[in-house]
């Protein structure tokens, strides 16, 4: 009798381990589909180094309170990954031009195509991030199941 008192005392934390577990399936699931799409390149990049996939990760899971939900941030810290993700114009500090020499694809080690000048270089958003965490969010009633089912198993060991 008192083992059933316990379990159901328990529920309440048991329902926030279940957000949590799901929860973090999430963010596992956010990283490597970002992951994957840094990797397969977006219109008009194709990735060469693999550095910003590799760079991809997910900070420390912060619970506030305990028998509270937490917080996790996905996130590249590359300075060019905010640009891949969101677009950017790029303007000369100082002289009327930017001057830059463009990459020939067929020798990655170092740009060696033509000089160019421009007074301004606009690049378009290519979102990783953003279409992962879309991509996984989907999946979100499937992480809770899974995670309701684990903990059931768990109560279920519990009782007599």
């Amino acid at each position: 009798m008192a083992k059933d008192w316990e379990a159901a005392l328990a529920i309440p934390q048991n329902l926030v381990a279940v957000g949590n577990a799901a929860f973090r399936r999430l963010v596992d699931d956010v990283v490597r589909r970002a992951q994957e799409n840094a990797s397969l390149g977006r219109p008009g990049l194709i990735p060469r180094t693999g550095k910003l996939r590799k760079s991809i990760t997910k900070g420390p899971y912060k619970q506030w309170t305990p028998g509270s939900y937490g917080e996790q941030r996905v996130y590249s810290d590359l300075i060019y990954a905010r640009v891949h993700e969101y677009g950017a114009t790029i303007r000369p500090k100082r002289g009327p031009y930017l001057v830059f020499r463009l990459w020939n694809f067929s020798d990655t080690d170092r740009p060696t195509g033509p000089w160019r000048r421009a007074r301004q270089v606009v690049i378009p958003p290519r979102p990783f991030l953003g279409p992962a965490a879309k991509d996984a969010t989907a999946h979100w009633p499937e992480y809770v199941r899974d995670a309701l089912e684990y903990i059931g198993e768990y109560i279920g060991r519990q009782l007599p």
